[in-house]
């Protein structure tokens, strides 16, 4: 599967005639972090594409040798023989009954066609002949950006599509158990492979006939009181245990689930559901569970891996950043994803015979662990809008100080819960602010976020308590807050770092942490027109001092691309 964490791997073809072109589309695709490749007309074209396979083809329409028309036909053309053709069995008897795991056609390639010509026939032209998008000279670079970025993860996701449906049909071509479609009348409309190995009949010679051909006949008066439940709406779904016979006439029972298959308008148009061989079946069941099990937990770190790398695309140092993504995931998630699947498996097997407060104390365990990871999905979220220029300034007319009491009430009753359930050593938390309030036109939820991660990293590295210091001074059309505490401060030569995304003093230890909380507050800072300033000494504590203008004007620039 790609995701935005390959883009410098990706590769962009370019085919123009003229050199000042290439030269501009290149600077342009290189500047985003694509690998380029460049010919000068159609035939050179589809050679490269043979030979470099590229992500996706910037296609002038006008070349010498074979215009771009020509030519995007042919690359279609050759892209949709290179795709690999599905089995028989897939395409033809599993396509028929599950549509969604059928053979998946070959993708175009993504071609954007790039044209001085904007009439409506030549737009018609260059989608006949395969382009998946156009933008017109002169070129203008976002547009060209953006147009790029969009094809591209459309032609990523649809192979990683594809590759789900391959996946898919491989379970339903190898899983033990038979899974069976009938219609109306009771004959078979699919089995798939498993039922011959289950009852020694070919698939071939079951279809269209009844399904309670191959029931012991002392069942098959229940059989088919079930199966007219189904139909007329008595029940829903079934799971019964009843006797099958084999080829060789020998007897085997069999857990048959089944229920209604309906159309849009509510008919019912037959019966589906699995049979499984009863003698093997806590084996098969503890093999379903793990399987599932595993491909959640891929897909969770699938999802948070994409989630991270959307957010810090921009980043310069790629390949520090993804090691420090790695060990974030590692430390922050694993941790509390093991606290909740071993709580909610104690829960599951056990919550019966447990007592209410023995339950509750795993019902708190979930929701702190599912807390820390909401905290660092918001963290990540909003440092990828801040990396994106999406981070928002909505000033209004607020008290300084009576937003700043608020906010400190909010982590000081937190803080508190914290304390009396054990999780952590609070320190005192002394709050000095001034007799009277300032007026100033200000976003209250931008100085929460400061301030919130100011604090917590305040508290969360001091382990062994102390003070933590916050004094609020408003002069001179400034706010100053000025945050010290106790901790185990910051090596010297680390002291400027603590400010990328994802980095962590060497001294933290084993105190949990993103290395996001001074990230997140120094985009807000910056994004008020304000100023951090940070001092520190290991084993004495860290100061900061945050300076804001009162009415600030928005630093961020808007991208209107």
């Amino acid at each position: 599967m790609r995701t935005n964490i390959q883009k410098n791997s990706t590769l962009i073809l370019i085919a123009d005639d003229d050199r000042f072109t290439r030269m501009l589309l290149r600077q342009i695709m290189e500047e985003e972090g694509y690998r380029v490749e460049e010919v000068g007309d159609g035939e050179q074209c589809l050679a490269a594409y043979s030979q470099l396979q590229p992500d996706m083809v910037l296609l002038d329409a006008m070349m010498p040798v074979m215009d771009g028309f020509t030519c995007c036909t042919r690359l279609q053309a050759q892209a949709e023989s290179n795709a690999p053709n599905g089995d028989s069995w897939t395409s033809s008897r599993f396509a028929a009954t599950a549509p969604c795991y059928a053979k998946a056609n070959g993708s175009p390639i993504p071609v954007l066609m790039i044209t001085g010509l904007n009439d409506q026939a030549s737009v018609d032209w260059a989608f006949e002949a395969g382009a998946t998008d156009f933008v017109t000279k002169p070129i203008h670079p976002p547009v060209l950006r953006r147009r790029v970025r969009r094809l591209l993860e459309a032609s990523w996701a649809e192979k990683a599509l594809r590759e789900s449906e391959k996946k898919y049909r491989s379970v339903v071509e190898n899983v033990r158990e038979v899974i069976f479609q009938t219609n109306t009348s009771g004959d078979w409309t699919f089995l798939n492979p498993a039922w011959t190995t289950l009852t020694g009949f070919t698939v071939e010679e079951s279809l269209k006939t009844s399904f309670l051909n191959y029931v012991h006949p002392d069942d098959r008066l229940m059989s088919m009181e079930l199966w007219q439940s189904l139909l007329t709406g008595g029940q829903e779904s079934c799971r019964h245990e009843m006797r099958f016979l084999s080829k060789a006439s020998q007897i085997f029972w069999v857990e048959i689930h089944a229920h209604s298959t309906l159309v849009t308008d509510g008919a019912v148009t037959g019966l589906s559901g699995i049979l499984q061989d009863i003698t093997k079946r806590r084996q098969a069941e503890a093999l379903e569970r793990e399987k599932f099990r595993l491909e959640s937990e891929i897909l969770e770190r699938q999802r948070t891996e994409q989630m991270i790398c959307n957010t810090l695309e921009k980043e310069k140092e790629l390949g520090e950043l993804k090691s420090r993504i790695i060990t974030t995931i590692s430390h922050e998630f694993r941790t509390p994803l093991t606290t909740i699947l071993g709580s909610s498996e104690l829960l599951k097997n056990y919550g019966e015979k447990w007592p209410e407060e023995k339950k509750m104390k795993h019902f708190e365990r979930i929701e702190y662990a599912v807390e820390h990871i909401t905290k660092l999905l918001n963290d990540v979220i909003i440092i990828g809008q801040a990396e994106a220029g999406e981070l928002e300034f909505n000033p209004t007319q607020l008290d300084v100080k009576v937003t700043t009491c608020e906010i400190i009430e909010k982590l000081q009753h937190r803080f508190k819960n914290q304390k009396e359930g054990g999780r952590v050593t609070v320190p005192s938390i002394i709050f000095l602010i001034p007799e009277d309030g300032a007026q100033a036109k200000l976003d209250g939820k931008l100085i929460e976020q400061i301030l919130t991660n100011l604090v917590s990293n305040a508290v969360k590295y001091s382990p062994q308590g102390g003070e933590v210091r916050l004094e609020l001074v408003c002069q001179q059309g400034q706010a100053i807050f000025r945050l010290q505490d106790e901790g185990i401060g910051i090596p010297p030569g680390e002291r400027e770092r603590v400010f990328e995304a994802f980095y962590r003093a060497s001294n933290a230890g084993t105190i949990q942490g993103t290395g996001l909380g001074l990230v997140i507050a120094k985009k807000c800072v910056d994004l008020l027109g304000g100023e951090i300033i940070l001092e520190s000494e290991v084993g004495v504590g860290t100061t900061l001092t945050v300076i804001l203008p009162l009415n600030p004007m928005p630093t961020q620039e808007k991208n209107f691309e």
